[in-house]
């Protein structure tokens, strides 16, 4: 292809060198500015700077208007994998060229025309509002209502629609060659359409309700826990007493060791109770919708020296 390519490069150079003086001043003029950026992508093409050298054969062609760039930005297209570009100039380059461009050449690019359209899809899209500027790779295709379907490159493809006053609608489609899809871009309904702002909404103040009820229950069983604890260790204490002390019958001494299991046995008891409603209450609270704050409004009185306010 490299060889191809350098053929048309001199192409163009002999056109400017020979056939310049037959055409008008402005036509000269024009190939003459565009020169510049046609040999600079020539460079950047042989350093494989495919990128730059497509914006530089772009800008040749859009000084130059001359159908010889066309061979070489469908080339450069190719290289940077943009198959829908390629095919689009190679045809243009045929139409442009007509019966000026000789037989190998026209059978080389209608060859690869065959070949890129194997690597494009056809995607009609449709825009819910006329006048949006409808892109494909952030390259500007078209306006909406497009009148036919668009050939883009297979693989991902981020189309948008762009109007003012509104955001922008973008839907992302994947493609293979040869597909033939449609796509459907919507505008929020909400959107201002180029006048004033909407207003931000209101900040209003809300508070999480709080189930007392539930801590209130859980609050009364850890008292509960902790007086019996409390008790039982009393009782515990009062039997270990009497075990020491001379006198004391056994039914005193086991009276209060019963007594202490008993509170111990409650306050174990009360513990759990405790455990399960804190649980309880912390799940209500967590699951509780925050409610709107109640703000009282402004309240005049009157006094006996002038009139007062509280808000």
């Amino acid at each position: 292809m490299r060889a191809k390519y350098i053929a048309v490069a001199f192409a163009i150079a002999a056109m400017t060198a020979q056939d310049v003086s037959a055409q008008p001043r402005t036509s000269k003029q024009r190939i003459e500015e565009a020169m510049p950026h046609f040999r600079r992508a020539v460079d950047l093409y042989d350093e494989n700077d495919f990128s730059g050298a497509l914006i530089e054969f772009k800008r040749a062609y859009d000084i130059a208007q001359d159908y010889h760039v066309l061979f070489n930005l469908a080339q450069a297209y190719y290289q940077t994998q943009n198959y829908a570009g390629a095919l689009e100039s190679f045809q243009h380059y045929l139409d442009a060229g007509g019966g000026a461009i000789d037989n190998k050449r026209r059978a080389y690019v209608e060859g690869e025309i065959q070949k890129l359209k194997g690597r494009v899809a056809q995607v009609r899209i449709t825009v819910s509002l006329a006048n949006a500027d409808i892109a494909v790779d952030d390259e500007k295709v078209g306006t909406s209502p497009l009148p036919s379907a668009i050939i883009v490159s297979q693989g991902r493809r981020k189309i948008t629609a762009t109007i003012a006053g509104k955001a922008v609608a973008t839907k992302t489609i994947e493609v293979a060659g040869g597909d033939t899809t449609s796509v459907v871009l919507q505008f929020d309904s909400e959107s201002t359409g180029g006048g004033a702002p909407l207003p931000p909404a209101p900040l209003i103040e809300t508070r999480r309700h709080i189930p007392w009820i539930p801590w209130g229950v859980t609050g009364g069983l850890f008292v509960v826990w902790g007086a019996t604890g409390v008790i039982a260790l009393v009782f515990s204490s009062d039997a270990q007493t009497k075990v020491n002390t001379y006198g004391v019958t056994a039914g005193d001494i086991k009276g209060a060791q019963d007594a202490a299991k008993g509170f111990a046995l409650t306050s174990d008891i009360a513990l759990a109770c405790t455990i399960v409603a804190a649980g309880v209450a912390t799940v209500m609270t967590l699951l509780a919708k925050p409610e709107p704050v109640e703000k009282k409004g402004a309240r005049v009185f009157f006094g006996p020296t002038g009139v007062y306010g509280r808000f």
